[in-house]
Order: C-alpha cells, then sequence, then structure tokens
C-alpha cells in the first residue's frame, strides 16, 4: 500500500507528518517548495506530481482546499475500479473529507480511521454510508470478490436506496455468507434463485465461466480465489506471460477474474514482465526466498535443473501454494519459457464487514 501526502503550507506539512505516522503502508510526503524542509518532496506545481504519481499510488491525502484536489485530479479519473483513494484535509486538522474511491478504493474507512487518529471530524458523503445501507461495492471489497461489471453498481445501489430489494445468489460454498448480509441488511437485499424471476436486479457470484446469470440485471461477483505462481527466463514480456496464462485459463475454462495474486521467488522480484502482468491484472505481485519456498509442505513437480539455478526444486507450484496457504489448483505448466501454476486460497469472509 503506497500513500502519499500533499501540503502547501507550514501547518500542513506538521499535519502531513502527524498523518504519515498514523498511516500504514509506505508513505511519501511533498511539501510545495515555500515549506520545503530537507525532510520531504518539493514540488513547484501540484500538478505535475499528480501527473507524475496518480497510477502510481494507492492513496492521496491533500491538505488544503478540496477545489484544488478536485481540479487538480479531475483529468486523470478513470473508474472507481481504479482510480486510488483520495482524501482532503483542511490544514488545521479539523475536519477530513472522502473524495474519491469511498468504497472500492477505501478511501471511506481510511477516512474514518485516520480521522479518529487526527481528532479530526471525518465528512463522508457517499448515500449507502450516510443511511447505513448495503453497498455492493464495499461488500464485494471485503471478501475479495471483483466485480466484472461494475456499471451495474449504480443500478444495484439506486434500486437499495429507494426500498426495491436486490437478489443475491451463489453456489453452497457462499450461502451462509450471503445469508448473513440478508440478516445484516433486511428488506434490502434477498438471498434467491429467483426461479419464478420475482427480482429483475440481483447480486450473482460466478466461479465458473459458463453459468447462467438468474436476474436480468446481474451484477457479477467473482472469488479472486486463484493465486498464480510464475517462473520464467530472464527478460520474458509481458506479451509472453499473459498469452501463456490466459491461453491456459481459456483451455480449461477458468475465469481470469479469479487470480488473487501473482508469486514467485524473490530473485524475480524485479522482473518487468512479471510486475507488468500483476499491474495489468491488478493485482500484488509477491516473492519468496528460495529457503521459504523449500519449506512449503506438499508434493511438486521436482526439477534438478531449477534447483540447481534457483536453490529450490520448483519455483511455480511451491509459490502459488505458499501464498495462497491453500492447495494446489493446476500443477506446473509450461509454454515458450514462462512456467506456472495455481493454488486455490480457501474462502475466508469478513464476518467484520457492515457500513458503519
Amino acid at each position: 500500500m503506497r500513500t502519499i501526502i500533499i501540503a502547501f503550507t507550514q501547518p500542513g506539512l506538521q499535519l502531513a507528518k502527524k498523518a504519515a505516522q498514523n498511516t500504514e503502508g509506505t508513505v511519501e510526503i511533498y511539501g510545495h517548495e515555500r515549506c520545503m524542509d530537507g525532510v520531504i518532496h518539493s514540488f513547484h506545481a501540484v500538478g505535475k506530481v499528480i501527473k507524475e504519481q496518480f497510477y502510481q499510488c494507492d492513496r492521496i491525502l491533500f491538505i488544503g482546499a478540496a477545489a484544488i484536489a478536485v481540479r487538480v485530479i479531475a483529468p486523470y479519473l478513470k473508474s472507481k475500479t481504479t482510480d486510488p483513494a483520495v482524501l482532503v484535509a483542511d490544514e488545521d486538522g479539523k475536519f477530513l473529507i472522502s473524495l474519491l474511491s469511498g468504497h472500492i478504493g477505501g478511501a471511506n474507512e481510511w477516512c474514518s480511521t485516520l480521522a479518529e487518529r487526527l481528532g479530526a471530524a471525518p465528512v463522508i458523503t457517499t448515500a449507502t454510508d450516510t443511511r447505513g445501507m448495503f453497498a455492493v461495492d464495499l461488500f464485494a471489497g471485503k471478501h475479495r470478490l471483483r466485480i466484472v461489471n461494475p456499471v451495474m453498481i449504480q443500478d444495484i445501489s439506486g434500486r437499495i436506496l429507494n426500498h426495491e430489494p436486490v437478489g443475491m445468489t451463489g453456489n453452497d460454498e457462499y450461502i451462509d455468507l450471503l445469508e448473513q448480509a440478508e440478516k445484516q441488511y433486511p428488506g434490502q437485499i434477498q438471498v434467491t434463485k429467483n426461479e419464478n424471476g420475482e427480482f429483475e436486479s440481483g447480486i450473482q457470484i460466478i466461479t465458473e465461466v459458463h453459468e447462467k446469470e438468474v436476474f436480468l440485471r446481474t451484477i457479477k461477483l467473482v472469488p479472486m480465489n486463484l493465486a498464480v505462481g510464475i517462473g520464467c527466463k530472464k527478460g520474458k514480456s509481458l506479451k509472453e506471460i499473459a498469452q501463456a496464462v490466459y491461453t491456459t485459463f481459456a483451455q480449461n475454462h477458468l475465469l481470469t477474474e479469479r487470480i488473487g495474486v501473482i508469486a514467485s521467488i524473490d530473485r524475480k522480484a524485479q522482473e518487468q514482465g512479471i510486475i507488468s502482468f500483476a499491474k495489468q491484472m491488478k493485482v500484488p505481485y509477491r516473492t519468496y526466498a528460495a529457503q521459504e519456498l523449500e519449506q512449503q509442505a506438499g508434493t511438486f513437480t521436482a526439477s534438478s535443473f531449477v534447483k540447481g539455478q534457483m536453490g529450490v526444486d520448483n519455483v511455480c507450484e511451491r509459490a502459488a501454494v505458499l501464498d495462497a496457504d491453500g492447495s494446489l489448483f493446476y500443477p506446473k505448466f509450461a509454454c515458450n519459457g514462462v512456467t506456472f501454476a495455481l493454488a486455490c486460497r480457501p474462502f475466508a469472509p469478513d464476518w467484520r464487514w457492515q457500513n458503519d
């Protein structure tokens, strides 16, 4: 998680430092040149900072006027599924506003948490949050479910806000989660197979390529439960890696939306093809030391050549299983200098989720 904090004045800079101390992950402070004190990145024009950093970070905190933040980020907005979380605070730290990507980007949750730590008043304007109602994008994010067609978020949220019940369905593995959501938000969502078509719009957790949609208007959620372990020759391109993975997924009727993480050995930590593929899939890329991989229990496809080169007899299978903390789902597959394997992460719902 990478956060940048932007301050324009000396008081704003002091608040930025306090916010940085209370923010998890990697945090970088950018200060206007007039308040530069030697410990932060200096800038003359904030527009240049945003141009360079907007797509490279997960969260942005502006300390200054909200209008400045709105104008400077406007040219770079793409989608609620990809835009970073953006907050704005006044330089006195009295108010903290969730400005962008409240649910999927996590801005609302970050706003509430950081405001409490700073002693500020959180300002959250998302209707489902202010009215304590079910939010499908928040639900999906909490349970690592990828929203395949985010254009449907507005339809689902609009119906719930207008007190029109929405259906929910999924296979047996997810029934407890769905019933818990129904109990949490009675009258807003209802678990159903929709056999009689009583619900026009609904939420469906889908795990198979040819799974039939049961609602006329369906927002599709796919569990991001597959860890892709990758090994490759040095210098393999994004195109070569993506082609190997996509082809195998298609041949085996697997949804690429199920990819939740890319994993490999630490010697491949700077392999640009793998890094780019993880960015393309919008998932983390994690690497492990040979010793960690070697210690992973299980039966794997051993290679003396790989052992000699990498210090462990198998990279892709071991990395996938280690990261997923689950079982091998698809064994080692080789394609044009790229090897990969899939492991399935056990489903573990976050029962703490809610909109308050």
